[in-house]
């Protein structure tokens, strides 16, 4: 935050950007979040079908290094609230929170392209993610199950994390 306020702090560091740490902003995201926390306080509804990933779940696993133990135990907490936030985020009504959510999946996706060593697990990436996001924002921090809902949509909807297509346009 105070890098951004004082870009000058930085160059006068000697601080490289561009060999620093994966860093996001969870302002977005944390709109995002708390637009569906209070959504989801409206409803009781619970999809059973979840959708139908455009990579298979297995395959997308192994091109980005998650381990199996990591994707087992995330899609079997929150597979099940993948239907219902896309079903949110697809609501007329929710046009610009979709625009929101578009912007983080940007950023979040370019910044793991841009930083993430080949020798890391993509376990890795998700929990420095979440452990960064918890760190500097308090909507996010109490909704911690839904931030980590969040992510793992993001990942199984292919939105971040290579899904072995390299699209062009």
């Amino acid at each position: 935050m105070w890098l951004k306020t004082f870009p000058k702090v930085a160059e006068r560091a000697g601080l490289d950007m561009v060999d620093s740490p994966l860093i996001v902003s969870p302002d977005d995201l944390s709109d995002v979040v708390y637009a569906l926390a209070k959504h989801k306080k409206d409803t009781v509804e619970v999809e059973t079908d979840p959708p139908v990933p455009r990579t298979p779940y297995e395959k997308k696993n192994k091109i980005n290094n998650m381990s199996d133990e990591y994707a087992a135990v995330t899609r079997g907490r929150y597979l099940k609230e993948t239907a219902q936030v896309q079903k949110f985020l697809s609501a007329p009504e929710n046009y610009e929170i979709l625009k929101l959510y578009e912007d983080v999946v940007d950023e979040f996706q370019l910044k793991i392209v841009a930083k993430r060593k080949d020798y890391q697990t993509f376990d890795d990436v998700m929990n420095y993610l979440v452990d960064l996001l918890f760190a500097r924002d308090p909507v996010l921090r109490r909704n911690k199950r839904l931030t980590r809902v969040m992510l793992f949509y993001m990942y199984w909807n292919c939105d971040i994390g290579s899904d072995g297509n390299v699209k062009t346009h």
